[in-house]
């Protein structure tokens, strides 16, 4: 059986329609304010009741703004049967004789009437998730009906709201791939960068040479986070451990925030800066880099394209 949060989420879109208080009625094309009919004055008055009664968690009041029928198609394109939500309602309520409801706040833009006894409302809401810092937005489309001379929700239809697209910055990234030889004072890389299909990843292949000890090897893939708006990476090695990147662009340079886990455990922490010089040389740099806390060796590499090198 649903939790009470989760079944009151699901109705909760329905307070949605009927949130803002401040709503105005369409202006004429003189610029006057045109006269609220009565019905349209008594839906927002329904609302208002409405969104008490919601507010307080009253499931006998919710359901009595209703119709036997009414159903809610939510903005994930799940349909439910008011009625019968509410009752599987009644079925888990505190003992308070309520049930909670989600933090939420929306807008009516319109209401326009089909026929003397159908109106429809459009508007934009906001609701809280189910983590602290979740929330969903979108539009909404409600459907009231005039039964015995009384205004009540027979529907509703949420769609998302689309986000704005972020141009992927992956692109800039384009003077990385190629065959390269990295130097330093303690270790030297070959480094081989190429696009993956339809150019959405970079995938880098890596060998880092210390001049005492075992070469280690690694590959990583570089790609665009449509959610979190940044280009991410993930690296795993040759001696079992692995990492995860955030990147941020400063004009011809690349920072990136690693933090990720060694075979034995241990937990490293880094801060790379790749710096572009032309199109033929760049620079790795750790600004910080750290194993469980403390310091590791800094890294202060010259890359050069391979067909230049020899």
């Amino acid at each position: 059986m649903r939790s009470c949060f989760a079944i009151c989420a699901l109705v909760c879109a329905a307070v949605l329609m009927t949130q803002s208080t401040d709503a105005r009625a369409e202006e004429s094309p003189a610029g006057a304010t045109a006269p609220m009919s009565a019905d349209e004055q008594a839906i927002r008055a329904a609302g208002e009741a409405y969104r008490a009664a919601f507010a307080k968690g009253d499931v006998e009041a919710v359901a009595a703004f209703w119709t036997k029928n009414a159903d809610l198609v939510d903005q994930s394109g799940h349909a439910y049967k008011v009625q019968a939500v509410l009752e599987r309602a009644r079925q888990t309520l505190s003992d308070g004789g309520n049930i909670p409801q989600p933090q939420r706040k929306s807008e009516t833009l319109s209401i326009r009437f089909i026929t003397p006894d159908v109106a429809l409302e459009d508007g934009a809401f906001e609701r809280s998730g189910a983590g602290p810092d979740e929330s969903h937005e979108g539009r909404y489309t409600a459907v009231w009906v005039k039964r015995d001379g009384k205004w009540l929700l027979d529907g509703e239809r949420e769609s998302p709201v689309r986000a704005e697209v972020v141009d992927d910055p992956l692109p800039q990234l384009a003077w990385m791939v190629g065959e390269w030889i990295a130097t330093g004072a303690e270790e030297s890389a070959d480094i081989s960068c190429t696009w993956g299909p339809n150019k959405t990843y970079l995938l880098r292949q890596i060998t880092l040479k210390p001049k005492s000890g075992t070469p280690i090897s690694a590959t990583q893939w570089i790609g665009w986070d449509p959610v979190q708006e940044k280009v991410r990476s993930f690296l795993f090695d040759s001696r079992g451990g692995f990492n995860e990147g955030k990147w941020t662009n400063e004009e011809d340079a690349w920072v990136v925030h690693t933090k990720g886990i060694m075979r034995d455990g241990h937990r490293s922490e880094a801060t790379m800066l790749y710096s572009r010089i032309d199109e033929n040389n760049w620079t790795i740099e750790s600004l910080e880099d750290d194993i469980d806390g403390q310091p590791a060796p800094e890294i202060n590499l010259r890359v050069t394209r391979k067909q230049l090198s020899r």
